[in-house]
């Protein structure tokens, strides 16, 4: 009984420890779309950025296009919560993805890589794992 205890309390640790790790976000600034730069780029982020930043656009691009087709641009970093929150908020009325018109929505996620997807949304596992090692544990020592 004590050795099961010790290796639940063990492996609940290391996972903790894990998340004290720094985060690891995708990164890219401009892109035109979700591939190559934006999925291949990864960046370890600050000790204190603490969330992963994705920020879409539909706009008209810089450079003269036919017929003046609208293209989705990309941007994607670390930052901290208050940042990516207070620009998510200021985006709110800027966010309403109509294709005839130009917009803009900030997304904020927690967990590395979690700005993988762009309007996904995405949140943070760890604490899905915690839950599910304690349950485990909790189970194991009632039987």
């Amino acid at each position: 009984m004590e050795v099961s205890w010790f290796i639940c309390l063990t492996i609940v640790s290391l996972t903790l420890l894990k998340s004290a790790e720094a985060l690891e976000c995708y990164a890219c600034e401009n892109q035109d779309s979700n591939k190559d730069k934006c999925i291949k780029t990864t960046k370890q982020c600050e000790e204190h950025q603490d969330i992963c930043k994705t920020m879409v656009a539909w706009q008209l691009p810089p450079y003269w296009v036919p017929y003046g087709d609208r293209h989705h641009f990309l941007w994607k970093d670390c930052d901290t919560t208050a940042n990516c929150e207070n620009e998510k908020a200021a985006m709110m009325p800027f966010c309403k993805r109509d294709w005839y018109d130009d917009w803009r929505c900030t997304e904020c996620c927690t967990g590395d890589l979690c700005n993988y997807y762009v309007t996904l949304g995405s949140s943070s596992v760890a604490s899905s794992v915690i839950l599910i090692l304690l349950s485990s544990c909790f189970v194991f020592f009632m039987r």
